[in-house]
């Protein structure tokens, strides 16, 4: 691929964080009115057959785009041409395979997925999410071929199409069913089966975009002719040596949340009454880590970035551009989780009564606020858990992040066990546990990039400046959201806060010199002219 085609990878980061930003925009916007539509209880069987959908699909995918974009960048960078399409044939032929048996075994016993989850109504839902695992197997590969040349368009447009269908489908066909008289477990059914109408969207979205790939991707005749391909089974084995540990930390991660929901539950009704335990739970596990996880795309973007730019350099020795790179996202990545941080504790209270109006939700909201106020501030590691992650992943080092992740887990696990266990402190040794866990992790993914490829992060630029800039944010925030609510709904007043605290953390930003408006121009510049 000519080296016009590739992208900085920062500008992708902004192509995906963008594209992110607008599919759970859109994600918001159908489940709301889907909601209102067929009520609460019955959306349990959407969030039912979801999360096992999820579950089974970070089986089939997870680990899958990062390998392939991984090994073909480095083929890149070695000039090896002809390992390109063997490893979208090894990446094909296991995961997509995985895919298609777990969405028939999930197709066919369906009723019995249901019953372990203790709703039957959900087997309509299941059944007709189950197809959606192989079609995002099949996008994924094709996600994985773009991501290793850096170019992160095609993935960001496909999330796009994947999300805009949803919403035209998914709720489409659940108001016909809806207006025709159908039980609700067969109209959330329907509006499941546009979810998976919108992965084959994606699905023929990505494959139409291989296909009909342009020159650029297409290596010249001596080039193919002169490279000596790595054989197959070193190829089969390092894909796995990356792709798996990823899966499990994947798997880990999914886990931890269950761990974690029947921990807090486990211990709260030991001294207190059940209603009360569920409520607080409800408040901490539903409206907390729903805006605790919105920002959470943002870093992701910079991960997946990362990853091809990273292992290119690496496979090529090139230890300057290595750590030059590095900088640059531990620092573009604590500029955007301090200021997510610091932006959300001072918004917490205000986000969660415009995420969930009504008076039925005033006693929940006002238990979550303190609580959204704690964890807002492991969005910092979180961050860079994520960042120090794909870096060892991207120099082949992927069983790293699952040590770090796995004693992160069982610390959160305890911690939470001790402190909600504590009477005074009960709900809030979660997020307090959360606070304790994730540094843990940061600081063993520092210990491991120290060792294998040297350097450290630089304090004032990673921790000091950002914190400062966030500290300032934080301010803006109580002010201007004090001022606007003079004069406006505490919910209308919220947006121009959010743009004014905003502009004021930039400006902190441009004076730290962490960032210059010319360095951004730059990214973009650069890429304008590579397309």
């Amino acid at each position: 691929m000519s080296k016009s085609r590739r992208q900085d990878f920062a500008y992708g980061a902004i192509l995906l964080s963008l594209s992110g930003f607008l599919v759970k925009l859109i994600g918001a916007v159908f489940r709301i009115p889907l909601t209102n539509l067929v009520g609460t209880q019955a959306m349990s069987f959407y969030s039912s057959s979801y999360s096992i959908y999820i579950f089974l699909l970070s089986l089939a995918t997870s680990g899958l785009p990062t390998g392939i974009a991984a090994m073909i960048s480095k083929s890149l960078a070695l000039g090896k041409h002809k390992d390109i399409p063997r490893i979208i044939k090894i990446a094909a032929s296991i995961f997509v395979t995985l895919g298609g048996v777990l969405s028939v075994l999930g197709f066919i016993f369906a009723p019995q997925i249901a019953e372990i989850m203790n709703s039957k109504e959900a087997y309509y839902a299941v059944a007709a999410i189950m197809p959606a695992i192989f079609n995002i197997a099949v996008v994924s590969v094709f996600k994985g071929f773009f991501q290793g040349y850096n170019n992160m368009a095609p993935t960001a447009i496909s999330n796009l199409v994947e999300a805009a269908v949803k919403l035209c489908a998914g709720y489409g066909i659940a108001y016909y069913m809806f207006n025709h008289g159908y039980p609700l477990e067969q109209v959330v059914g329907g509006a499941i089966f546009g979810v998976t109408l919108s992965t084959y969207a994606a699905m023929i979205f990505m494959t139409l975009r291989y296909v009909f790939r342009d020159k650029s991707y297409k290596v010249n005749v001596s080039d193919f002719i002169n490279d000596v391909g790595t054989p197959k089974k070193e190829l089969v084995r390092t894909f796995l040596i990356i792709s798996l540990p990823i899966m499990v930390s994947s798997i880990s991660a999914n886990l931890m949340g269950a761990i974690d929901a029947f921990t807090v539950m486990n211990r709260l009704k030991s001294f207190m009454p059940l209603e009360e335990a569920q409520m607080l739970w409800g408040s901490y596990g539903n409206m907390v880590l729903t805006l605790f996880n919105l920002p959470s795309f943002f870093i992701v973007s910079i991960g997946m970035s990362l990853i091809p730019t990273i292992s290119g350099a690496y496979a090529k020795k090139n230890d300057e551009l290595v750590q030059r790179t590095i900088h640059r996202a531990y620092t573009y990545s604590s500029i955007i989780a301090f200021g997510c941080a610091f932006g959300l504790c001072g918004i917490a209270n205000r986000a969660l009564l415009l995420f969930f109006p009504g008076a039925n939700n005033a006693a929940s909201v006002e238990a979550a606020t303190p609580l959204l106020e704690i964890l807002c501030f492991a969005l910092v590691c979180v961050g860079l858990s994520n960042i120090t992650g794909s870096i060892l992943q991207a120099i082949g080092k992927s069983y790293l992040p699952v040590i770090s992740v796995t004693v992160g887990a069982c610390i959160k696990t305890l911690m939470t066990w001790i402190l909600v266990s504590i009477p005074e402190l009960n709900i809030y040794g979660a997020p307090i546990a959360t606070n304790i866990a994730y540094p843990v992790m940061v600081i063993m993914n520092f210990i491991f990039i120290k060792k294998h490829i040297g350097g450290k992060p630089n304090i004032i630029a990673v921790f000091l400046k950002p914190l400062i800039a966030g500290v300032s944010c934080f301010v803006a925030v109580k002010l201007f959201m004090y001022l606007f609510e003079l004069f406006l709904p505490p919910r209308i007043a919220l947006f121009p806060t959010i743009i004014c605290a905003g502009a004021i953390y930039l400006l902190v930003i441009s004076m730290c010199k962490l960032v210059s408006f010319n360095e951004i121009k730059g990214i973009f510049l650069k890429n304008k002219q590579g397309s």
